[in-house]
C-alpha cells in the first residue's frame, strides 16, 4: 500500500535497502572466524583487532535489525497517514489487478485496494469490495466504456506495481450545475431576444475590450446586422462611423460616471430609413466589483414621435377649425369642446365640461329628438343631418351635425364626437329660395308650382272631409292693350293691384295664385253651398272692373272667370281643364262675367249679378 500511495501521490516509491537473506550467515561466520583467529594470536595488536571484529560481528546484526524496525515504523505511519487522507477524499480510489487465464488471455480486472469513498459508492465494506471483479461493479455498457477509456488514456494512466490505479469522481452535481447554468443562460438569452426593444452589451474588460457580447433579435432586425456577425466585433467594425463615434462618446460618459445615462431623441440612419431612438446606457458590474459591460437599451420612438406630431396637428386643427366640436362620454357628458363651440354658443369650457349635452342646449342623441340616430350610430357608427343648438342668450340656431362614436376593444361605446356648423343663414336663404320658387316675384302670390301643390293638398282634404272645393281661373280682359299703351310699369302696377283685390274678395282660408301674365287662379276650400261660390265669383268680377289710377293714368279692365267644382274621384288636371274651359267660355260670351262648368261638360254662363244664358 505504501508503494501504491507514493507512486500515486509522491511520484517516488519508498524502498528499504536490505541485504539478501543468504548473505547474513556468511558474514556472521566470517566475522566470528576472523575474530577468533585474531584473538588467539599472541600479538597484542592482532588480539585487539580480533576483539573489535568479534564485537562488530555481533553488534552489526543488532544495528541493522534496529534500523529496519525504524524504517518499518515510518513506512507504516506514512501508509496510515496517506490511507486516512485517501479515505477522506471525495474521489473513489481503487487499485485493479489484471486477471489472466493459463493461456494468457485477459479475464478482467480485480479490485485489490479501495478507499472509503469507493466502498461508499459501491455499497460494500472494504473486505467485501476487495477481490470483487470490476464487471460486477460496472454493468454494461459502462464496463465496455471502461476499456475504451483505458485504451485512450493508456499513456496517462496511473500504473503501479500491483496493477492499475482507478480514480473515479462523482460529477453529477457538476453536470447538474452546468445544465442549470446552460438552462439559465438559454432562458435569459431567450428573454432578451424576445424583448421588442434593441438590447446590446459591450465589454469593457481588457481581454475583450469594446467587443459586443450581447446583440438581441430586435437589434439585429433594426440594424439589419445578424447577431452572429456582430458578437465579438467592435462598434467601428459593424456600425457606421458617425454612429460608432457617437457611441464611444456616450460610453466614455458611462465609464467616467458609472450610472444610468439617458440619451433621448437621437437620429439614426438605418437601412429602413431615418429613425429616432431613445438610448439608455448603464454599467454592469462583475462579482469582483469591477465594471464588466456597458448595457445599451434602444427604443425606437419614430412612430411615437410621428403620432405626437399628428396629435399636435389634430389639436391645432381643432383649435383653428370653424366647426364646433364637442366630445362626450358614453353617458353623453361633455369631456371637451373647441373654441368654435365657445364662439357659437357663448359658453366657456368650464360652463359645459362634465354636464350632460342636452342640458347645455345640444340635441339629445335619441330617436325622440333625432329620428334614426340610434340605429345609425349602432350599425354605421355615424349619423349626419340637421339639428338645433340653443345658445346661451336663448337663440335657437340650425346646425348641420355629424355624430360618430368611439368604441373600445370590447366594442362598447366610450365616446361621442359631435361636429357641427351654423347653417341658420343657409337655411334662411334656402327658405327664401323655396319661397321664390313657389311665389310670383312681382305680386308675391303663389305661382303655378305652388298652385299645383296646394290644389293636391286641398283635394286630399276635400276627399277626407267631404267638403266643397271650387277652382277659379281668372283672366284679365284688355290687359295687353293697357300694357302696350301705358308701358310695362303701369302693367306691373295693374297686376299688383289685381292681386290685392283678388285677395280681398276671398277668405283667409282660400288661395290666390298667379299662373302667368294676366292669368290668376283661386282655390276655394269648404265653400259650402254653390250660392257662396256664386257670391265670391260675382264679387271678383265686380271688384276687378272698378277703374283705378296708376302712375297718373286712369285704367279700367274687366275679368273673365271660369269656375269648376271638384267632384269625388276627379284628378287635379281634370278640374283645372274644366275651369280653364269655363274661363274661355266666359271670355267668348262677352267678357266681364264668370262661367260655371258643371259635370258632364255643360257650362253655365253668369254675369254679376244675374244669369246671362246657357251654353
Amino acid at each position: 500500500m505504501s508503494s501504491f500511495i507514493n507512486t500515486m501521490i509522491m511520484g517516488t516509491p519508498t524502498k528499504l535497502r536490505r541485504l539478501p537473506k543468504e548473505t547474513w550467515p556468511v558474514l556472521l561466520v566470517l566475522g566470528l572466524l576472523s575474530g577468533l583467529a585474531l584473538t588467539s594470536s599472541s600479538n597484542a595488536s592482532w588480539h585487539t583487532a580480533g576483539a573489535i571484529i568479534l564485537f562488530l560481528t555481533s553488534a552489526t546484526p543488532l544495528w541493522f535489525m534496529n534500523r529496519w524496525r525504524r524504517h518499518v515504523v515510518v513506512a507504516e505511519a506514512a501508509e496510515a497517514t496517506w490511507q486516512a487522507l485517501l479515505d477522506g477524499s471525495q474521489d473513489s480510489l481503487m487499485v485493479l489487478q489484471e486477471r489472466r487465464d493459463d493461456m494468457g488471455n485477459r479475464l478482467g480486472f480485480q479490485v485489490i485496494r479501495a478507499n472509503r469513498q469507493a466502498c461508499t459508492w459501491f455499497g460494500h465494506d472494504r473486505g467485501k469490495l476487495i477481490g470483487t471483479d470490476l464487471a460486477e461493479l460496472f454493468p454494461q455498457p459502462e464496463y465496455s466504456l471502461f476499456f475504451q477509456r483505458l485504451r485512450r488514456a493508456r499513456k496517462n494512466r496511473l500504473s503501479i506495481t500491483e496493477g492499475i490505479a482507478l480514480v473515479s469522481r462523482d460529477t453529477s452535481e457538476a453536470h447538474l450545475a452546468r445544465d442549470a447554468l446552460r438552462e439559465q443562460e438559454s432562458f435569459y438569452r431567450t428573454l432578451v431576444d424576445s424583448l421588442p426593444i434593441a438590447v446590446l452589451a459591450k465589454s469593457v474588460r481588457p481581454e475583450t475590450k469594446d467587443q459586443y457580447r450581447v446583440w438581441n433579435r430586435a437589434a439585429a432586425e433594426a440594424m439589419r446586422l445578424p447577431t452572429q456577425t456582430v458578437l465579438g466585433k467592435t462598434p467601428l467594425e459593424v456600425l457606421p462611423p458617425e454612429v460608432a463615434h457617437r457611441s464611444e462618446q456616450q460610453d466614455a460618459l458611462v465609464l467616467q460616471d458609472p450610472k444610468s445615462h439617458h440619451f433621448p431623441g437621437l437620429p439614426f440612419r438605418m437601412p429602413q430609413g431615418d429613425r429616432v431612438l431613445d438610448l439608455i446606457k448603464t454599467p454592469v458590474f462583475g462579482s469582483d466589483g469591477e465594471m464588466d459591460h456597458i448595457l445599451t437599451i434602444a427604443r425606437d420612438i419614430t412612430e411615437q414621435k410621428q403620432s405626437a406630431e399628428k396629435l399636435r396637428l389634430a389639436s391645432r386643427v381643432l383649435e383653428e377649425t370653424g366647426d364646433s366640436v364637442v366630445v362626450t362620454d358614453a353617458l353623453d357628458r361633455i369631456l371637451m369642446v373647441n373654441p368654435a363651440f365657445t364662439r357659437l354658443s357663448g359658453l366657456t369650457p368650464s360652463d359645459v365640461v362634465g354636464k350632460n349635452a342636452e342640458l347645455v342646449g345640444l340635441t339629445a342623441l335619441r330617436d325622440s329628438h333625432i329620428q334614426g340616430v340610434e340605429q345609425a350610430l349602432r350599425e354605421l357608427h355615424r349619423w349626419t343631418g340637421e339639428s338645433q343648438q340653443i345658445c346661451q342668450d336663448g337663440r335657437q340656431i340650425e346646425t348641420w351635425m355629424s355624430v360618430s362614436v368611439m368604441r373600445n376593444d370590447a366594442g362598447r361605446v366610450v365616446q361621442h364626437v359631435r361636429v357641427f356648423s351654423d347653417i341658420s343663414a343657409l337655411k334662411a336663404q334656402q327658405r327664401e329660395l323655396i319661397a321664390q320658387a313657389r311665389h310670383d316675384s312681382l305680386t308675391g302670390l303663389p305661382n303655378r308650382r305652388a298652385f299645383e301643390e296646394r290644389l293636391d293638398q286641398a283635394i286630399a282634404r276635400a276627399r277626407r272631409s267631404k267638403q266643397t272645393l271650387a277652382v277659379l281661373y281668372v283672366d284679365l280682359d284688355g290687359f295687353k292693350s293697357i300694357n302696350d299703351q301705358h308701358g310695362h310699369a303701369v302693367g306691373d302696377q295693374l297686376l299688383m293691384e289685381v292681386s290685392r283685390r283678388l285677395q280681398s274678395c276671398v277668405r283667409t282660408t282660400d288661395t290666390v295664385c298667379r299662373l302667368a301674365g294676366d292669368e290668376f287662379t283661386v282655390i276655394l276650400e269648404g265653400a259650402g253651398h254653390m250660392t257662396e261660390v256664386d257670391r265670391i265669383c260675382g264679387r271678383i268680377v265686380d271688384k276687378l272692373s272698378l277703374p283705378q289710377e296708376l302712375k297718373g293714368c286712369a285704367v279700367a279692365v274687366s275679368s273673365s272667370v271660369g269656375v269648376a267644382v271638384w267632384e269625388m274621384g276627379e284628378t287635379p288636371d281634370s278640374v283645372c281643364v274644366r275651369a280653364d274651359k269655363a274661363m274661355y267660355a266666359a271670355k267668348h260670351a262677352g267678357k266681364g262675367r264668370y262661367a260655371l262648368a258643371e259635370s258632364g261638360g255643360a257650362l253655365d254662363l253668369l254675369m254679376t249679378p244675374r244669369l246671362v244664358g246657357a251654353g
